[in-house]
């Protein structure tokens, strides 16, 4: 699991409640110390130091936030291989698709014909209608209701309670205020906020 921060607990909880998975460690990118001590009783490693679980192990990256991308390029240059983790209360359409190395937490709701990239948090309760395209890296908090016929672009931050009304699209690196109401679409870079949501940042690149 890669990430040692106040996210990577919770998603060692949420893999604990899925049949045929177990965490067997945590990685760490910055900060070297960490590895001098256990994680919920379980080794931290070096981010240089994972070469020999590549043909073992399979990844997933325990960091909420969209900058996760550093970290997963790094294991990805060591050779690992990314897994799925989907909780047994989400329910996930059979027509939908969900891409390698995505979390779907519980009691998320992912209606059909959608698609759901690479590397995408879906946190507790969210809800995700029919007929979305939500790019990789994105993050969508607990509670966030995106309608149907969304495009939600790569490295999205949505944030807890907000909801997306249906047809928008909201640009790559976009960031979407706790309980905002998006009612028309967002350009890149852009973070809203409000009811109905409005530009208050422009240059953001996720969260």
């Amino acid at each position: 699991m890669l990430g040692t921060h106040r996210f990577a607990p919770e998603v060692f909880d949420l893999a604990s409640d899925i049949p045929d998975a177990r965490v067997d460690g945590f990685v760490e990118n910055l900060d070297r110390s960490r590895t001098n001590t256990l994680l919920e009783g379980l080794p931290v490693h070096w981010i240089d130091d994972i070469e020999p679980f590549a043909a073992t192990h399979l990844a997933v990256c325990a960091l909420g936030t969209t900058s996760r991308r550093q970290i997963i390029e790094q294991a990805i240059a060591h050779g690992l291989r990314f897994t799925t983790l989907i909780h047994p209360t989400a329910h996930v359409s059979s027509r939908s698709t969900i891409g390698e190395g995505t979390i779907i937490s519980a009691g998320v709701i992912i209606a059909t014909r959608t698609s759901i990239g690479r590397h995408v948090i879906v946190n507790r309760g969210a809800l995700i209608g029919h007929d979305v395209v939500v790019g990789d890296y994105v993050t969508i908090s607990p509670g966030a209701n995106i309608a149907g016929l969304c495009r939600i672009g790569d490295g999205t931050y949505v944030a807890m309670g907000a909801v997306v009304l249906d047809r928008v699209t909201i640009g790559a690196g976009a960031v979407i205020g706790a309980g905002a109401v998006v009612t028309r679409d967002v350009p890149a870079n852009v973070q809203v906020q409000g009811v109905p949501a409005r530009a208050v940042r422009a240059d953001v690149e996720g969260r």
